[in-house]
Parts: C-alpha cells; sequence; structure tokens
C-alpha cells in the first residue's frame, strides 16, 4: 500500500469521524437530518440525495441535498417518497434504473438510485421508526458506495435517534426549556388560584321605594272629572285627590227618589182606602214592596255619589298612575283599576331582584352594599329585613327573588324610584367552584 493511498484512507477516516461527531452536536432532529444530507456530499459524491423518516407505514422526508429547509411537497420529494413506497426495502441495499419500471418521471436513462434502510440503534427499535437513505447517480454507481454509506447510515441512524428520543437534547435547547418553565410556572399559579377562597358575590338590580305603600282604585266605572293634586305632591290622609264627574249620578238619584215620592204618595192614599175596603190591603202590600226596591235604588245612587271622590288612604307622596294630573282628567276609569299610590312611613327601603342563578348566596348570611346609577362611587349601607320565599316574574321576565333592604341612613338627596346595582358577599368558596358553576350555568342557557 503506497503513502498516498494510506494518507487518503486516513482522510477519509477523519471526515467520517467528523461527520458523526457533528450529527450529534447538531442543535435539533430536523437539523441533524439536513446536516447529514448534505455533509455527506463530501464521502458519497451523488448528484441528488434525501432521507425518509418510516413510523407506522408513514413516509416522511425529513432531509433534502442543498436546502435549508426540507419542503415535503415539492415535486421531486413526492417523486421520491413514491419511489421509497414502491419497492420493499430489507435491510440489503437496493439499486433501482429505469428498467425496473417504477417512477418513470425520476430517470432521464443514465441515472439510477441506491437505497439503503439505516440500522436502528437497539434502544429505538420498539418504537417501530426506520431511517431510509435515497442516493441518486449519473452513469452507475460506483463501487465505494455501499460499504461507505453503510458506515455513514450507522452513524446517521444513531444521532437522529438521539435526538429524537433522548431527553437531554430536550433539556439543553434554552428555548424549549424556557417555554415549558414558563408553562409549569403559569399553570401552576393557575392552580393554586383555583383553591384560593373567595367571597361567593353576585350583583343585582334594585330600586328604593317606600316602607308603606298604600294604593288607591276605582270604586266604580265612570269618568273623571279633574285631579286636584299633582305625582310628588304631599297629601292627607283623607284629603280628596280625584273627583268623578257626577251629574249623571245625581239625575240617577233625583229619577229614584221621584219615583219613591210618587209610590209614598199612592201607598198612603191605598192606606186610607183599605179601612173601608179590606180588598184594598192586598195593593198596599205590592205597594209597601215596592217602596222597598225603589229605596235600596235611591240608596245605590247615593252611596255612587258619596263614593264619587277618590280621598288618600294615608299620610305620605302621592304617585299618580298617569304620571300627571291633566292625563288623569276626563279618563274613563274600570272598576278596581289602580288610580294612585300613596308612599309613606319613615325612612326608605331598598327592594333586589336576585336572579335564580344567583339565589344561592341567600341560603346563607350575607352582607350588601347599594350603588346607585346616580352615584356610583357611594356606597349605600343597609340591612336585610326579608326574602320573598318563592320567585316572582319581573319587568325583564326573568324569575326573581326579591330582597327588602331598609337603608340605614337618612339622606335627603334619595328620592323614590333611584335604581342601581347591589353587590351581594356571602360566604367563602374556592375560586375553582366559583369558576366551574359559571361556566355550567352558561353551557346549561344553551
Amino acid at each position: 500500500m503506497t503513502n498516498d493511498e494510506t494518507a487518503s484512507r486516513l482522510k477519509t477516516f477523519a471526515l467520517m469521524l467528523k461527520f458523526g461527531h457533528d450529527l450529534f452536536a447538531a442543535p435539533d432532529y430536523d437539523t441533524a437530518a439536513l446536516q447529514a444530507v448534505n455533509d455527506s456530499m463530501t464521502l458519497l459524491n451523488f448528484k441528488s440525495a434525501a432521507i425518509f423518516e418510516v413510523q407506522d407505514k408513514v413516509c416522511t422526508v425529513i432531509g433534502q441535498y442543498g436546502q435549508t429547509t426540507v419542503n415535503p411537497n415539492s415535486k421531486q420529494a413526492l417523486l421520491q417518497k413514491q419511489l421509497v413506497e414502491s419497492i420493499d426495502l430489507q435491510e440489503t441495499p437496493l439499486t433501482v434504473s429505469a428498467a425496473d419500471g417504477t417512477v418513470p418521471e425520476l430517470f432521464n436513462g443514465s441515472n439510477s438510485f441506491f437505497c439503503l434502510k439505516l440500522p436502528i440503534p437497539a434502544a429505538a427499535r420498539s418504537s417501530g421508526l426506520s431511517f431510509i437513505l435515497l442516493l441518486e447517480y449519473d452513469n452507475g454507481i460506483p463501487n465505494y458506495v455501499c460499504n461507505t454509506a453503510k458506515l455513514l447510515g450507522t452513524s446517521i441512524a444513531e444521532a437522529l435517534a438521539f435526538h429524537k428520543f433522548s431527553t437531554r437534547r430536550f433539556w439543553k435547547n434554552r428555548k424549549t426549556v424556557s417555554k415549558v418553565l414558563w408553562w409549569g410556572v403559569i399553570l401552576a399559579v393557575l392552580s393554586l388560584l383555583m383553591f384560593v377562597p373567595v367571597p361567593e358575590s353576585a350583583t343585582a338590580d334594585f330600586m328604593l321605594k317606600a316602607p308603606e305603600i298604600t294604593a288607591a282604585y276605582a270604586p266604580f266605572e265612570g269618568t273623571v272629572r279633574c285631579c286636584l293634586k299633582q305625582s310628588g305632591e304631599k297629601v292627607r290622609k283623607g284629603e280628596v285627590i280625584a273627583e268623578y264627574d257626577t251629574e249623571q249620578l245625581k239625575y240617577r238619584l233625583d229619577m229614584a227618589q221621584a219615583a219613591v215620592r210618587e209610590v209614598e204618595a199612592e201607598l198612603q192614599l191605598e192606606q186610607q182606602n183599605a179601612f173601608t175596603d179590606q180588598e184594598k190591603l192586598g195593593k198596599v202590600k205590592l205597594l209597601e214592596v215596592r217602596l222597598a226596591a225603589l229605596q235600596v235604588s235611591v240608596k245605590e245612587a247615593q252611596w255612587y255619589l258619596d263614593h264619587s271622590r277618590i280621598k288618600s288612604p294615608a299620610d305620605g307622596t302621592l304617585l299618580l298612575s298617569d304620571s300627571k294630573a291633566e292625563l288623569l282628567t276626563g279618563k274613563s276609569l274600570r272598576i278596581g283599576e289602580k288610580v294612585f299610590e300613596v308612599h309613606g312611613g319613615k325612612g326608605m327601603i331598598a327592594e333586589i331582584a336576585v336572579n335564580e342563578e344567583n339565589s344561592s348566596i341567600l341560603q346563607k348570611k350575607f352582607s350588601l352594599a347599594l350603588f346607585l346609577h346616580t352615584a356610583p362611587e357611594k356606597a349605600l349601607a343597609a340591612k336585610t329585613t326579608g326574602i320573598s320565599s318563592y320567585p316572582e316574574l319581573t319587568e325583564q321576565r326573568v324569575y326573581c327573588y326579591k330582597v327588602s333592604a331598609e337603608l340605614a341612613g337618612d339622606d335627603k338627596e334619595l328620592r323614590y324610584g333611584m335604581r342601581g346595582v347591589a353587590k351581594l358577599s356571602g360566604a367563602k368558596v374556592f375560586c375553582g367552584y366559583a369558576i366551574a358553576k359559571r361556566i355550567i350555568l352558561w353551557f346549561r342557557s344553551l
């Protein structure tokens, strides 16, 4: 063996050692695959090359010669993949030429392909993973390719398996470790927050009302002649608020009284005649019955007149149903129709409508704070005085429990009918429970 041949072999051996060392030093799996194809050009001297990964009978290109990134959808990659899938490759390398008739688009008449299934390390064989090296040559495949490709293939398979399955490579990647640590910290914080005790809270709308509300209703059908008071005025008990038009009622009373006088006169005459004619006694009795019926009509007409003036049932502030006296004047009322309300009593209460979804907070002791829409920065202290035993349908077509609360102070700026938001705070529960409850209620409402 000459000195030149010895030097050449030593140089080739050094290149193989450096080739394997560089693959293991690659930062990740994809870089190692691309580096394996491009760096092997010096030792194998091919026209083109590619490495395929086969996992669960699925073939995927992971490295292409002359490319910085893998493009599995390129025409060449798809044709090479079709070629690899069409051959039954075992441990022995195969040479594929145009005469074999598989994927003719890859052949130009003088080229051929060298296919080698790389040996997988023993530790990775249970995964079912395998690698295939595909080399393209013009004018036949050189004799040295088979042995050299086998030697390089061992280093390639070991390096790729190392990058694929080694956990040390995972932790050496600072970017990956940083992401994992950050996500771990976030998940840990979120997990701890799920067990943080927080007071069960809820919000609900409320309206300020008087402690005592007395309503007046129309005693009979008729037309309102006039309304003497306006909404918001202070009224006293027994004070006249509105009057019916009584012209027709007076006419009915006069007619009934006239009929009574007529029957009384006729009855008096018949009673005198009955002293001499006993047959007149029967007519006298009929006239007495008729007189009693007419007297009832008189009492009825008098009752309508006596109740034609609608009076205030209590002391307090007047609230007309039609908001203005002018709207009530001339209005035809039905029996039992609300005409007005009188808001009285000492102090002021808040009526809070708690949605059924939040009614669990009412089962235990809770506190509340009221915030008016007109002064949201100031909390009104209030004390709960009562909770309805069943939900009621509100104006918003939602069933709510009515909670009554008495205001602690006497603020002169407060007015009946003011609205706001009430914040209710109950017993402490885990934050995770409160979130899960909201999510479940939301899904059930779909």
